[in-house]
């Protein structure tokens, strides 16, 4: 369908022998913030590891759109994941440069845009994110907050259609990951951008987003799917004890 921006179909996971999930399938719409959640070691982050290329499946497809991206050459694949923005858990920004140079990166490297403009998309993104005036600071000069808005800001530099996001409330205190969690939301209303979240903190599922998915490891398939309201209050039991808290990790 037009709106499907992600596919994944019958996708297996794992390390060598060892299947982490199997027979996979969901799909992210267009504009929605699509959540992966579950308790740790479930396959979230793997799971990411696969939309990117960075893991093979040990079998089926992730598909961009009406393109095969797993059946891709490296080529193709480049250019589809020219769609695509990331925000690591770990910000993974470049200590030695500025916030200004981190955002500027991929404009120099995948674009044709000359000193001066990429010097005014730059103060754009940091404005976007709340840190306009924080271009010459560098990473470890920032609180981790900070550092996961300048991540963002590198993330949407590009103006990507889809947005990838890891655990974007690990290392965070409740206040600042719901102040994350509001700029995730105000981006993708400000961009259209698609987001898909990997996350196991119950606050930024429910606060964000649009439908969930999740992954039980003991089970080594996705148990559950839906708006994370009604998961909460309908869902299988290990879902229902997951948003209770009795199942947590990051």
């Amino acid at each position: 369908m037009a709106d499907d921006v992600i596919s994944v179909r019958g996708l297996t996971m794992g390390f060598g022998e060892r299947v982490v999930i199997r027979d996979l399938d969901f799909t992210v719409r267009r504009g929605e913030i699509f959540v992966v959640m579950g308790a740790s070691g479930c396959g979230k982050t793997t799971l990411l590891r696969h939309l990117l290329g960075l893991q093979e499946p040990a079998a089926g497809e992730v598909r961009y759109g009406d393109e095969s991206f797993t059946s891709a050459p490296p080529d193709e694949r480049e250019r589809i994941l020219r769609r695509v923005g990331v925000l690591f858990q770990g910000s993974a920004l470049w200590t030695s440069m500025t916030l200004a140079e981190n955002v500027a990166l991929p404009l120099e490297q995948f674009t044709s845009l000359g000193a001066s403009s990429v010097r005014a998309v730059v103060r754009l993104k940091l404005s976007l994110v709340g840190l306009r005036g924080f271009e010459e600071y560098y990473p470890w000069e920032l609180s981790g907050g900070m550092q996961k808005r300048a991540g963002l800001a590198r993330a949407i530099s590009l103006d990507p259609e889809i947005l990838l996001i890891d655990e974007p409330s690990a290392s965070l205190d409740p206040p600042t990951a719901r102040r994350l969690d509001g700029l995730i939301l105000q981006l993708r209303g400000a961009l259209g951008t698609t987001a898909v979240v990997v996350t196991h903190d119950v606050a930024t599922i429910l606060g964000i987003g649009t439908r969930a998915l999740f992954l039980d490891g003991e089970a080594q398939r996705a148990i559950a799917e839906g708006p994370p309201s009604e998961l909460r209050e309908r869902g299988p039991a290990p879902v229902r004890a997951f948003f209770a808290g009795s199942v947590a990790g990051p």
